[in-house]
């Protein structure tokens, strides 16, 4: 396979004095910030293979050992993953929410957080979600609300569909807000909320509780269909009001549990 240098216009020589002024700090840092700048400066793409280890150590002029700790850094953020064996390497990765959340969760455990103010970012962050999809309709953005409206919630469903569908609805919620940074951010503190939520509930939900999804749902896609940010914004964020009294109210006690680093 050919592989992708991660060589930008910067040349060689420039790589090393960018590393040598930034003594201060550990070079395997330095190595990962100039590795994450140049995969965004050249806009590679997940899969994009990037230079071999030995490769990054000649071009940087460090040693290999800190080019290696520099990678786990990146692959502990998801930016980038180390294969093993024969043909492999360091590749181009997408970081996602979830990672974003891990890491996330890592503060949150080490200031003490309690679940409860995950809980309460969240609903703010659905909320806004929510009116920033209804601001660009009512800008007259073409936005296909057709796959919001299709996560229904009905009684025949099994459990694990309740589910895939109540998350889903919330997570195209987001990605259609059409705002990367809230995109993100809201799915790293859902990915803490969800797995907390979920494994709170008991596996069975009953009819009330499937309805207590599809009907805000439907009221929250036909606010957005609307152009009414407002609206919208109120809904999502009662019905996320909602879901978080009712779980609690099943497990009293886990609203005021720390958050833990997963």
């Amino acid at each position: 396979m050919t592989r992708n240098t991660t060589s930008s216009p910067t040349g060689t020589a420039e790589l090393r004095r960018a590393i040598a002024m930034t003594r201060n700090e550990k070079v395997s840092r330095t190595v990962a910030r100039m590795v994450a700048k140049e995969i965004a400066d050249r806009r590679l793409a997940p899969g994009s293979p990037l230079d071999a280890e030995n490769e990054m150590a000649k071009r940087f002029g460090v040693g290999r050992a800190s080019v290696r700790e520099g990678l786990r850094l990146l692959e502990a953020q998801g930016l980038v993953t180390v294969r093993q064996g024969l043909g492999g390497g360091p590749i181009v990765s997408e970081p996602s929410g979830s990672e974003f959340g891990d890491t996330l969760s890592m503060y949150l455990q080490a200031k003490g957080i309690r679940f409860r103010e995950v809980a309460e970012a969240a609903l703010e962050m659905e909320g806004m979600a929510a009116a920033m999809l209804a601001e660009r309709v009512a800008a007259g953005e073409e936005i296909d609300l057709d796959a919001l409206a299709g996560k229904k919630i009905d009684l025949e469903m099994s459990n694990e569909e309740v589910t895939e569908n109540a998350v889903s609805f919330h997570t195209m919620l987001r990605n259609m807000a059409g705002n990367y940074v809230l995109m993100l951010t809201g799915s790293a503190l859902a990915h803490i909320y969800t797995d907390r939520m979920i494994g709170a509930h008991p596996e069975e939900w009953d009819a009330d509780e499937r309805e207590g999804f599809e009907e805000p749902h439907q009221a929250i896609h036909d606010a957005i269909a609307a152009g009414d940010p407002d609206r919208a914004r109120r809904l999502a964020r009662e019905h996320m009001r909602e879901v978080i009294d009712r779980v609690s109210s099943q497990n009293p006690r886990m609203l005021d549990e720390r958050v833990d680093w997963h």
